[in-house]
């Protein structure tokens, strides 16, 4: 089976693609100089393929001049546009796409699933309502459509945790802004496994949001990864020192999401660590 990747020498666009290669797939990727192209060279590339994933998209925690902000917006709203425009112009057409969204498209006051209609207007929701919205052509055609929102996806080798984990052992952990903002994330073998499950059930469609089923706030997040590191947590990052650093791009990590995978646990997923001390207990204890 032939599977195209967008993203795929990120963070989870790498591990899925090991994944995919275990499973004696061949995985072709198509790269930042392939959106350069025009969309036919891309289409070419996807000929014969069974399944597309776009996982594009510029790291988001960096300080957002309005350069930057039009580099993560292009870098997920026109790479899917000519993502699409090629699918559309291959022959023989995917039976699956799939494509990444990111649970900051609601809006940080309301518990949201799948079903939720609450959705943010900051600048990180309207980038993923562009970002989802590119996709719409793909619904006039057979090909089954797939959107996983994804939380912060937790690794102890990379990512946010894989950051964190060295300043909290040293008794630098830190608790940002006031604490109370939401925490939606999963283990990183949950956004594997949970992707896998998708694409491999003939029931999926539509939305996911790719989250545990716990809801949790930084605070609650910092203070389990501390105690699991037997060190204290007193330091606070307070808010306007994040506000100097990063500008605007502070809302990624003062704001956040109350969000539950409704529609994932619906479809059956078995969750292999559905709580935040599950998580850090596998990444943090026994595997580090």
């Amino acid at each position: 089976m032939k599977i195209c990747l967008t993203g795929g020498t990120g963070f989870l666009g790498s591990r899925l693609s090991h994944l995919f290669k275990q499973n004696n797939m061949e995985v072709v990727n198509i790269t930042r100089a392939d959106f350069n192209k025009e969309a036919k060279v891309i289409a070419q590339k996807m000929e014969g393929a069974h399944t597309v994933i776009n996982l594009a998209g510029a790291p988001i925690l960096n300080r957002w001049t309005e350069s930057y902000k039009k580099t993560i917006r292009d870098s997920r709203v026109e790479t899917t546009k000519k993502l699409v425009e090629a699918i559309l112009v291959v022959e023989k057409k995917p039976k699956i796409v799939m494509s990444a969204s990111a649970v900051g498209i609601y809006d940080a006051v309301y518990e949201h699933d799948e079903f939720s209609d609450r959705l943010g207007n900051d600048f990180l929701a309207s980038v993923c309502k562009e970002w989802e919205a590119a996709l719409a052509p793909l619904r006039q055609t057979n090909i089954k459509l797939t959107v996983v929102r994804l939380g912060i996806v937790l690794d102890n080798k990379q990512g946010a945790l894989g950051k964190m984990i060295l300043p909290f052992k040293l008794g630098l952990g830190t608790i940002v802004g006031d604490g109370t903002q939401p925490f939606p994330c999963i283990h990183i073998e949950d956004a594997l496994s949970s992707i896998w499950y998708i694409l491999n059930n003939p029931k999926s469609n539509g939305i996911y949001n790719l989250v545990i089923p716990e809801t949790i706030s930084n605070r609650f997040f910092s203070k389990t990864l501390g105690k699991k590191l037997h060190r204290p947590v007193i330091l606070r990052a307070y808010s306007f020192i994040i506000k100097m650093i990063l500008g605007e791009g502070a809302d990624a990590l003062l704001k956040g999401q109350k969000v539950r995978p409704r529609r994932l646990l619906e479809l059956g997923y078995p969750f292999q660590f559905a709580t935040i001390d599950d998580i850090l207990q596998d990444l943090v204890i026994k595997k580090s």
